[in-house]
């Protein structure tokens, strides 16, 4: 299932994206309850009682499912009542408040490549920002200072459940799903004075684009065989595919939770491939007025303008 977080008639909500359309969660599970004899006080309270938040819906999984299970045994009824298109809502974050977000540096064969560089033994691993995330079609804000600012897409990793240790072969056990990111970095901060600053150079505000929604891991069968493009004003800079990663998302989750552990609702930026700016030959950085666009096979498209602040 593809799950969202919007914005609609004055309120923020969780929704599930069916084929253009985008049905509220709890809206629905109301309308099962009343099917079911529930007066609308009843069903009010019963649906109050279960808790999902929309800042970190990872947190209560468990209730969610259990909602969304009962919304699709009644998915027909229910799309007439409590359907909207997408067109008429403000799609947010799916998950706009995660407690840390990891990345990781050079993970793609295809850009080692084109940097004739060779990828460490041992993963580079850094934090963003929480503060930086943005969602669909809102503005990356680069400071005016900054004339280097630099493009990376990259499929974003949704962790399920607490997370220490895990080993290759289990990670996928503690996989919400998959969404888009935009690891928006700024050049001139990240190799400032001969040092390598990846954290402060990729959290600057609104530095986190994802999105547009969070596909759940059941719905793509093999996440390390995903095309991947990334295109500035309709122009192609990025185009590979997930299978040219160094370490895999099961690696990647295994050996960053020796280190740290991950908990509901995190999320890890599994590298970018070929293609962004600072690689290119001569460079090609963001600029005011420009429209970036990635797109991930069997999880859609991320669309965001660039703003000089």
């Amino acid at each position: 299932m593809k799950i969202c977080v919007y914005y609609y008639d004055n309120d923020i909500r969780v929704g599930l994206v069916e084929e253009g359309s985008v049905i509220d969660i709890m809206e629905s599970y109301k309308t099962v309850l009343l099917k079911r004899g529930y007066t609308e006080e009843e069903a009010e309270e019963t649906a109050e009682s279960l808790l999902i938040y929309p800042e970190n819906i990872a947190i209560t999984w468990n209730v969610f499912e259990h909602i969304v299970s009962e919304i699709m045994n009644n998915l027909s009824v229910i799309k007439k009542e409590n359907a909207c298109s997408l067109d008429e809502v403000k799609l947010l974050p799916p998950l706009p408040q995660p407690q840390k977000i990891i990345g990781i540096a050079l993970n793609y064969n295809d850009l080692a490549e084109q940097m004739n560089r060779k990828i460490s033994s041992s993963p580079i691993f850094f934090f963003k920002a929480p503060s930086a995330i943005i969602g669909p079609y809102d503005p990356i804000e680069i400071p005016k200072n900054l004339k280097r600012v630099d493009y990376e897409a990259e499929l974003v990793v949704v962790i399920k459940d607490i997370a220490k240790n895990v080993p290759p072969e289990k990670a996928d056990d503690y996989i919400l799903g998959y969404t888009i990111g935009n690891d928006v970095t700024s050049r001139e901060i990240q190799y400032q004075d001969g040092k390598t600053l990846h954290s402060w150079s990729k959290s600057l505000d609104t530095f986190a684009p994802i999105g547009p929604w969070i596909v759940t891991k059941d719905e793509i069968e093999n996440p390390q065989n995903l095309g991947i493009k990334l295109w500035i004003n309709d122009e192609l800079y990025q185009n590979s595919n997930t299978k040219n990663m160094h370490r895999t998302i099961r690696e990647i989750i295994s050996e960053a939770s020796k280190y740290v552990t991950l908990y509901p609702g995190d999320l890890i930026f599994t590298g970018t491939p070929a293609g962004t700016g600072f690689a290119l030959d001569p460079p090609r950085f963001l600029r005011d007025g420009d429209i970036v666009k990635i797109e991930i096979e069997k999880i859609g498209t991320l669309i965001n303008p660039v703003k000089k602040i």
